[in-house]
């Protein structure tokens, strides 16, 4: 197979996948008129689900079928099918849709619709990879998501390796003051030891699936040795002995989750680059789409009092607002993963609560010079942010000064600090007097429930900055 033929295949898995979305949303789109009319339209949800959850099916089969007619000729395209086909399991997505079908057989909309709304993200994630043109920064992506839970998983073991070191070292200094030592203490701490084993042994298989960390995983497989001796010496009545046993577990678990931590380095400081090209390029589209509304929202404004069609017309502007907004959560929900920048995460998310506030405006018909100056001031704060990462090196380290508390490098301290500055400018402008209050209110109650709850998770601007700050300071400082 030619790459022309496995692109014309992408596409067209693509557009099932497309098929499988608009089925979905039409579920959840006809949910309040099921509510209200006879079973029949309940019935017809529940055959439209079938044949959502059956076309899913049967592509994850075909997936997996490419994915092994390619493996020799084209090893990247095939590794994007397995790649995606691990994904939707991952995200038990046909499941979900068993689970979808089983609320409608129920009657309980209301729960389906929610349920039909997360696997609408879900495969909107799984199209984006199927057509990414960048399979590097997937991998890239999918090996330091792997690593991060490889890191979690060293470390839920050593926490608790840490709390049974303890225990028998508390049980130990019983036996040396002649105090009575029950046998059931001891096997609950044998017991709790032998689950601390396996779950290194899965840590462990976690980390050999990675590749390249032949070292971290004997060090893991030395670690489950050493409790295994530490079981042994519990159940035989030796606390103390088990306790040097758990010391060495604990060293070795400590070495192999250095080796996962600095391979994990390694990965963040590949992805710098990419990150940045995807996040000049999303600020890019972002500033583009907010111009657009904006001079669509000033045309418009004048007619809102004497025309409907007006009025419908500015209506329509929530959703592609809405869309940015929702380009402008990946985008931050990547620079947090990669590490990319400690300040552009929460001036991102600030952004986004600007976005959605303007869209609630737009939703209930506003369109006077409040909401303008709202578009305007999201315009200027994501041309300020393009600007500075537009300018930011690519690769660290490239600094034009010999300080050291920079950890050589001033331009991405610059940068850092030049989003703290707009984000603390934006604060200072943007006393809300009660008119401006209550405009903001009135825009958010036009939003769904979820995407008020959404608003009301982002955190304090003013608290934001500070947090900034404090990880500035403990990012560069020496």
């Amino acid at each position: 197979m030619n790459a022309v033929a496995y692109r014309a295949g992408m596409h067209r898995y693509a557009g099932r996948m497309g098929s499988i979305v608009l089925a979905l949303v039409f579920v959840a789109g006809s949910r309040a008129s099921a509510d209200d009319k006879t079973v029949s339209e309940a019935d017809k949800l529940q055959f439209t689900q079938k044949q959502v959850q059956a076309l899913m099916q049967e592509l994850q089969e075909r997936m997996f079928h490419l994915s092994e007619l390619t493996k020799q000729a084209e090893p990247d395209n095939s590794t994007r099918l397995v790649l995606a086909l691990r994904k939707a399991r991952e995200e038990l997505i046909v499941e979900q849709m068993r689970e979808i079908l089983d609320k409608l057989s129920q009657r309980d909309l209301s729960k389906a619709t929610d349920d039909t709304k997360q696997v609408l993200v879900k495969l909107d994630a799984l199209k984006k990879l199927l057509i990414a043109a960048d399979l590097e920064l997937e991998l890239q992506l999918e090996r330091l998501r792997q690593l991060q839970a490889a890191i979690r998983k060293v470390d839920e073991a050593i926490k608790v390796e840490t709390q049974q070191k303890s225990e028998s070292a508390r049980l130990d200094g019983l036996q040396k003051k002649k105090q009575d030592v029950k046998q059931a203490a001891l096997d609950r701490a044998k017991q709790a030891e032998a689950a601390n084993r396996q779950r290194t042994a899965d840590a462990a298989t976690a980390t050999k699936t990675l590749g390249q960390l032949d070292p971290a995983v004997q060090s893991l497989s030395a670690a489950g040795k050493s409790m295994s001796s530490a079981e042994a010496k519990l159940g035989g009545g030796s606390p103390g002995d088990a306790e040097g046993e758990q010391s060495d577990a604990l060293k070795k678990l400590a070495d192999a989750r250095s080796m996962l931590e600095k391979d994990r380095q390694r990965v963040l400081q590949e992805l710098q680059q990419q990150v940045k090209r995807v996040v000049v390029e999303n600020l890019q589209e972002m500033l583009d789409r907010q111009v657009a509304i904006r001079r669509a929202t000033e045309a418009l404004s004048p007619q809102l009092a004497r025309k409907r069609e007006a009025v419908v017309e500015l209506q329509k502007l929530a959703i592609p607002e809405q869309r940015i907004a929702t380009l402008c959560q990946q985008t931050r929900e990547l620079v947090e993963e990669t590490e990319f920048s400690v300040t552009l995460g929460p001036a991102l998310e600030s952004l986004e609560k600007d976005m959605l506030i303007v869209s609630g405006d737009l939703t209930g018909g506003r369109g006077n010079r409040h909401v303008v100056e709202s578009e305007q001031a999201i315009e200027a704060d994501l041309k300020d942010l393009l600007d500075t990462f537009k300018e930011l090196p690519t690769a660290a380290g490239q600094c034009d000064s010999q300080c050291s508390g920079c950890k050589g490098n001033m331009n991405k301290l610059l940068a850092e600090l030049k989003v703290v500055r707009m984000m603390q400018m934006r604060v200072n402008k943007g006393t809300i007097d009660a008119d401006e209050a209550a405009r903001r209110r009135a825009a958010i109650a036009e939003l769904p429930a979820d995407v008020r709850e959404i608003i009301g998770k982002l955190r304090d601007r003013q608290a934001t900055i500070r947090d900034a700050m404090d990880q500035l300071h403990a990012r560069f400082a020496q």
